[in-house]
């Protein structure tokens, strides 16, 4: 009797071992192949995902909204001073995660705008988090006591509405607040970083999803007058990247001006601003005040003294 148990369950076994071997085989026989040439990157500025990020105030909605045929998301409140797409507006926007899944569902029935804005991405992601957890029972993540599973379903139900907006052929513009996180590095040493104001997951998705992360700030010309500034590129002070190596600093036009240097500095024009010509502000941080400095006392090493004198 043992013996025919024993016989039964190894003939399953190895029929469904047998099965799952033969599926792979046919699937990357039949479906796969590899390629024959580098894929070209896209030249399309505005099919990429951008994150501009910096504190409130600084002109970001009016850079969003600036984009080609752009919708707002306006998930933190509605600007009544910008003209422009803003879904629901007249009843006070995207106010719930019930209403930015109905605005995904509308977009993917639609042709309807080239680009969509999220202002900003830590209220949005609230709202998921909100939404997630009102179905199980729970206020917070933390209450529902199951190894995880809730967070990673927050990140789950958030990632898939981002990337069905993104799938749907539209450029994806997400806007952040900023904040100065102390950092130790592996050598113990302690500095301050400038990144987007999100936390744990959500930044990492943030950081690994987006292909252009700028930040914005407020820096000083050579004459002493206050200007906006991108940052482009990425260091051990700020968190940023692009993938056509920009320009370090790029001025921050308000509105279609900004997106207009933008896309002619992805085009390859010589537009970006010599950190020579920048001093800090009263309004700068304290990080890209320290950070400027330090490029300046470079560059001067480098080229000798400044030729222009700062009024």
């Amino acid at each position: 009797m043992a013996r025919k148990v024993v016989k039964k369950v190894v003939r399953k076994a190895t029929k469904k071992i047998a099965t799952k071997a033969s599926y792979k085989k046919k699937e990357i026989s039949a479906d796969f192949e590899l390629p024959t040439q580098k894929k070209k990157a896209s030249d399309d500025f505005f099919s990429y995902i951008h994150c501009f990020y910096g504190r409130a105030g600084i002109g970001k909605s009016t850079l969003a909204s600036s984009f080609p045929e752009t919708l707002m998301l306006s998930c933190e409140r509605v600007s009544k001073g910008l003209q422009c797409f803003d879904f629901n507006s007249e009843n006070g926007g995207v106010y719930d995660w019930d209403v930015f899944r109905a605005a995904v569902d509308l977009l993917q029935k639609s042709d309807e705008f080239k680009t969509v804005a999220i202002d900003t991405i830590e209220a949005a992601y609230e709202q998921c988090q909100t939404w997630v957890c009102a179905k199980g029972g729970y206020k917070h993540p933390n209450e529902a006591n199951d190894y995880g599973k809730t967070w990673k379903a927050c990140i789950e139900e958030f990632h898939s509405q981002m990337f069905a907006i993104y799938n749907s052929g539209r450029g994806l513009v997400l806007l952040s607040h900023s904040k100065e996180a102390d950092i130790t590095a592996h050598s113990g040493e302690k500095y301050v970083r400038i990144q987007p104001s999100l936390g744990g997951k959500v930044l990492e998705w943030l950081k690994q999803k987006t292909d252009f992360m700028t930040y914005c700030e407020f820096v000083k010309d050579i004459h002493g007058d206050s200007k906006r500034v991108f940052i482009t590129n990425g260091d051990e002070i700020v968190d940023a990247k692009n993938p056509v190596d920009l320009p370090f600093y790029l001025p921050f036009e308000k509105g279609s001006k900004g997106v207009e240097i933008l896309l002619q500095a992805f085009n390859g024009e010589d537009v970006g601003l010599p950190v020579s010509d920048l001093r800090p502000s009263k309004e700068t941080s304290k990080a890209v005040t320290q950070m400027v400095r330090k490029q300046n006392v470079q560059e001067i090493k480098k080229g000798g003294s400044r030729k222009r004198k700062v009024k």
